[in-house]
């Protein structure tokens, strides 16, 4: 098992708690978590914890306002969300922690693409179960009787105002990735996170990208991307033994 540390930073907006997750064999990367609306930093223990037992350090952060999580306060707009995680990335510098990559499910993932996009210091960033064109999809669960996408889990925002505007941030930002690697996953089973909206905010994004479909639904989806996200740091980070090979 790995090794977890518990950590409460400043943000400029609120507190967040963030889980460091100590790597085996470190080889010199690691990730900034997120997870998705409602959730908590606990829905990527599996991933987190996964690659960290391959050598690749993980922060896995609680956004503010979100009732399972530890970091309190209240979620007022993506802003919020990226003010978090970008502590966080502040934090991992301080602590020596130079190449890191942004990586997040669902609204975390939307976060990772823009935290990324606006540190060019990051490596680049994992994006699962996120797509493109949010507010559609919504309003059309919506209109089918979905539920309120567990909004009384959250002090703040809904999820549909969350990302009202989300895609022309989209296209504002997106082009600031060019020269970073990005991994976008999508999950097969997704009810919320369409595979064909996914596959469009790859088709928007600047290269280099890869693009991946995991068997799974929207809920476990960064769980079971444990194989592929590994395969494609793996293919940028080899472990040692495969380098004194080559």
């Amino acid at each position: 098992m790995a090794n977890v540390e518990l950590f409460r930073i400043r943000a400029e907006r609120n507190h967040v708690a963030v889980l460091w997750y100590e790597p085996r064999r470190p080889r010199g990367v690691s990730l900034i978590a997120a997870h998705g609306y409602s959730s908590s930093k606990q829905n990527l223990d599996f991933l987190c914890s996964f690659l960290a037992s391959h050598g690749f350090g993980a922060y896995s952060l609680d956004f503010p306002g979100h009732k399972l999580g530890a970091s309190g306060g209240e979620l007022r707009g993506v802003e919020d969300c990226i003010d978090a995680m970008s502590a966080v990335r502040a934090f991992a510098r301080e602590r020596g922690d130079a190449s890191v990559y942004a990586l997040g499910h669902s609204m975390g993932g939307m976060t990772a693409l823009f935290t990324a996009a606006l540190d060019p210091a990051m490596l680049g960033a994992v994006a699962i179960a996120t797509g493109y064109g949010r507010p559609t999809s919504l309003e059309a669960l919506q209109k089918v009787g979905a539920a309120d996408f567990r909004a009384s889990y959250v002090i703040g925002v809904t999820l549909p105002e969350l990302v009202v505007g989300v895609d022309r941030r989209y296209a504002q930002l997106l082009g600031r990735l060019e020269g970073r690697p990005v991994l976008y996953v999508a999950a097969s089973r997704d009810g919320m996170v369409s595979p064909k909206s996914v596959r469009e905010l790859y088709d928007r994004a600047p290269e280099p990208k890869s693009f991946a479909t995991i068997e799974s639904d929207h809920t476990y989806a960064a769980e079971r991307a444990r194989a592929t996200v590994l395969e494609w740091l793996d293919e940028r980070h080899p472990p040692a033994e495969r380098r004194s090979v080559a």
